[in-house]
């Protein structure tokens, strides 16, 4: 494909996901989409206790409640999230996935298209747009692009702009490695940036202020690839190190993030998560938030 012009915080308002965009212009946004993982962590960090469904419809209220209008937007899911959305104060995007991982409590690596979320539904969530994990592979490169194609196609049936989370799964081989894992991060944008989302989410290599170069010159590669705004996800960054990861992926063009655990996963070891989260999230949102807007000054 020919390489895109690189996009950036100064995208267009003409694109409806700008909606999700912050006073500055970038994506500060969370996530609460978590589901079988989100009740491991919970069962965790409660000894195994069991973790009904109950429980994390809560949580994810409590996230939303403390977060409040701090996040330019939130992802909820449609299993659990509903509570969540209905008294959200930002807008939401809602999950249009099914998904699962290959071992109890390990990372996401099946995914497909959840037909139980239609234009009603849409509707009693007030979403604004969807979105859809795709797990991609080195060997499995077409069939991602392929998923990724039904994907948009249905964001378009039902009028609204997809956000498409590119992330490489299983983590094995070459991709292992730092410069592996980002040589993959960028053919899966590449691969990806076929199907035109409207928001591209992705991982950013960074386990420490040794891979700050890593994660920029990434980053800019990736934005090289892609015809849309993106952002990076917290998973797999630690919570100290996220906002210092997401400050050089935007450095690099990035046009901010969309933070679950960075934000709230503490919470789920707290014996009190709603005090806790009352207490650090919105304080934990604004430190990666002012970390990417130090970049833009």
């Amino acid at each position: 494909m020919n390489s895109p012009t690189p996009t950036t915080s100064t995208t267009s308002s003409a694109n409806p996901i700008d909606v999700f965009r912050d006073s500055r212009g970038l994506f500060t946004m969370v996530a609460v989409d978590q589901r079988g993982s989100l009740r491991h962590m919970l069962s965790t960090g409660r000894g195994n206790a069991v973790v009904t469904d109950d429980d994390l419809t809560a949580f994810k209220a409590q996230v939303i409640g403390a977060v409040g209008d701090a996040a330019s937007g939130v992802l909820l899911d449609s299993d659990f999230g509903l509570a969540a959305a209905q008294s959200s104060r930002c807008p939401v995007i809602l999950a249009a996935d099914i998904l699962s991982s290959s071992e109890v409590g390990g990372p996401v690596d099946i995914a497909v298209l959840d037909d139980a979320v239609t234009a009603e539904t849409v509707e009693q969530f007030g979403a604004k747009a969807l979105k859809f994990l795709l797990p991609w592979h080195p060997a499995r490169r077409s069939e991602a692009v392929d998923l990724a194609h039904a994907f948009m196609t249905r964001c378009r049936e039902l009028g609204l702009p997809g956000v498409l989370e590119g992330v490489v799964r299983p983590r094995e081989g070459d991709t292992v490695s730092p410069q592996g894992f980002a040589d993959a991060l960028i053919t899966a944008a590449a691969d990806l940036a076929e199907t035109h989302p409207d928001l591209y989410k992705t991982e950013v290599v960074y386990a420490g202020e040794h891979d700050r170069e890593l994660a920029t010159s990434t980053a800019h590669a990736i934005s090289e690839q892609l015809y849309c705004p993106w952002v990076v996800l917290s998973s797999g960054v630690s919570g100290e190190n996220f906002p210092d990861a997401a400050a050089a992926a935007v450095t690099g063009g990035a046009s901010g993030f969309l933070a679950g655990r960075a934000v709230w996963s503490e919470a789920t070891t707290a014996p009190q998560p709603g005090e806790y989260l009352n207490a650090h999230a919105a304080k934990n949102l604004q430190k990666i938030t002012d970390r990417v807007w130090a970049t833009q000054a």
